[in-house]
């Protein structure tokens, strides 16, 4: 929109929406200063995009206030935008609604993670992955500083059905289409405020003294450190706590996303650089369910095993021109939505040059991204030939149990595929694909109808046209088994065989009139 007035024009980012995205992605951050919720209230098309998430109280309440209503004390959460789900289609709208982010100093501060938040700069590493016709979507949600971690994390207890009652985790479940979910501030207020690249020298600051002109104080190599030069701030959360209370809470109400998530750092004994915090790292181990001597572990007996597989690590983070230190996890989501929006999220972002010029720091040779990859499963970017690529796309714990892990071959269970997060997602398209179809044919399809098999079977062949079925016909690359489960359910019985080295995925399609549901499950066949 452009705006003439007293010879001066105003340009309003403001894209038209594009079509419907492959993989939608969250971001949950901080966004210092000033919201515009102005042009947020006068955005029909946006509006009306948050209100069908149950946020039409809010949607409303903004429009009134925009044509005059007088704001009262329960509006001020409101007009900052906090906890609200918000879709965009390019940074220029993120600048348009968050002007100060980049400029404006944050409650939490550090010495390598800075005093500027990091949700800014995700978003902007994010569209840098969007080019021509492949623009990307993404959410993002304002949360308050105020609350430190605890904004971040799942409400216990939270009733999905009530938006009103829920945190701003909750809330970026309630979003269908997203696939994947980023939590950049989090990261940041996880690094320990006092932590640093070089420690300095544990030296007292020297008693006042009249010395002659000239005379040096000091070993002459590092600055003297004030008492008040970092100020006192939270320690961070035990990892342990933030794993396992994000994963449980994704497995339960939206098993077909994943969260991207950035190792901690900490300070390693006989080394200039902060590294990989080896409790986190112990934590995530533990979540692979299989023991080095291919015993059970204890954790793998309940579901917390299983929740794990909703999580994808990231190391190291990254340092450029425009960031002290930032997070990597909105360079690697817009990456995995632009890969999967040109060549479908069956498809791998390893070794796919990453755009921007930050470059991973703590850098990592080889040697430590490969024992990093395989215990205890994380994402490794690194620097080779001039470009920032992904190593491997990897997960802490395997897309199968434990229990059906064990019933495998000690070669079979040491496979690469069962932690290979592009298998993962592509899990999770087909689940939201699937219910979506299940959810048109709710009212107006019963089980004798013969159209429930031909757009199911019509949506598997497009698959195989693409690649993402292997089979030298259309028989060997999926199966299709009606059910019989009464008169008003539709069920079928799919089994697949992916364009990857895994023998065959089994999915479980019902569609129930009676409760006006569909449900989809995908497991190992």
């Amino acid at each position: 929109m452009m705006l003439l007035a007293n010879q001066r024009i105003e340009i309003d980012a403001r894209p038209t929406p594009p079509a419907q995205r492959v993989l939608e992605t969250v971001m949950l951050g901080h966004c210092p200063g000033i919201a515009q919720w102005q042009r947020l209230a006068v955005d029909e098309l946006l509006l009306t995009e948050i209100a069908s998430l149950g946020f039409a109280r809010e949607c409303a309440r903004l429009r009134e206030l925009a044509a005059g209503a007088t704001a009262t004390a329960q509006d001020i959460a409101l007009l900052a935008l906090y906890d609200l789900p918000l879709p965009l289609h390019s940074f220029g709208q993120y600048q348009s609604l968050f002007p100060d982010a980049f400029d404006t100093d944050t409650l939490y501060k550090s010495v390598l993670g800075g005093k500027r938040a990091w949700l800014p700069l995700a978003v902007q590493d994010f569209f840098e992955n969007s080019s021509g016709s492949h623009t990307l979507k993404l959410w993002i949600i304002r949360v308050d500083e105020t609350e430190k971690q605890s904004a971040f994390l799942p409400v216990p207890g939270a009733n999905m059905i009530e938006p009103e009652t829920l945190g701003a985790f909750e809330r970026a479940l309630l979003i269908p289409r997203a696939a994947i979910m980023a939590l950049p501030d989090l990261e940041r207020l996880q690094i320990p405020a006092r932590l640093e690249e070089i420690p300095p020298l544990q030296l007292g600051n020297p008693e006042p003294v009249f010395l002659p002109c000239g005379t040096e104080v000091g070993d002459g190599r590092r600055e003297w450190r004030n008492a008040n030069e970092i100020p006192p701030m939270p320690d961070p959360r035990l990892s342990r706590e933030i794993i396992v209370t994000i994963a449980r809470t994704m497995a339960q109400h939206r098993p077909d996303m994943q969260c991207l998530l950035s190792v901690a750092l900490a300070a390693i004994p006989g080394s200039e650089r902060p590294g990989p915090d080896p409790e986190f790292l112990k934590c995530a181990a533990g979540l692979a369910g299989i023991k080095e001597d291919g015993s059970l572990n204890d954790e793998s007996r309940g579901k917390l095993t299983e929740a794990a597989r909703h999580l994808q690590l990231l190391y190291p983070y990254l340092r450029g021109p425009d960031r002290r230190l930032g997070s990597s996890a909105g360079l690697v989501a817009g990456m995995q939505a632009a890969v999967s929006q040109q060549h479908g999220p069956w498809r791998s972002i390893g070794e796919r040059p990453l755009p921007g010029r930050s470059l991973p720091w703590p850098p990592l040779n080889q040697n430590e991204a490969t024992a990093l990859r395989n215990r205890p499963g994380v994402t490794v970017l690194l620097y080779r030939a001039g470009r920032t690529v992904v190593d491997d796309e990897r997960m802490c714990a395997p897309l199968l149990p434990a229990v059906q892990l064990l019933q495998l071959s000690s070669e079979r269970r040491n496979d690469d595929h069962w932690r290979s997060a592009e298998i993962m997602r592509f899990m999770g398209w087909l689940r939201r694909e699937l219910e979506a179809l299940g959810e048109k044919m709710i009212f107006d399809v019963d089980p004798r109808d013969p159209r429930p098999e031909i757009v199911l079977r019509s949506f598997f062949t497009r698959l195989y046209t693409l690649g993402a079925l292997r089979g030298r016909k259309l028989d060997e690359a999926f199966m299709l088994t009606q059910r019989n489960e009464g008169e008003s359910t539709i069920a079928f019985e799919i089994e697949i065989a992916p364009a990857y080295p895994i023998d065959r995925l089994r999915i479980t399609f019902m569609q129930d009139r009676n409760i006006a549901a569909a449900t989809v499950e995908v497991g190992h066949g």
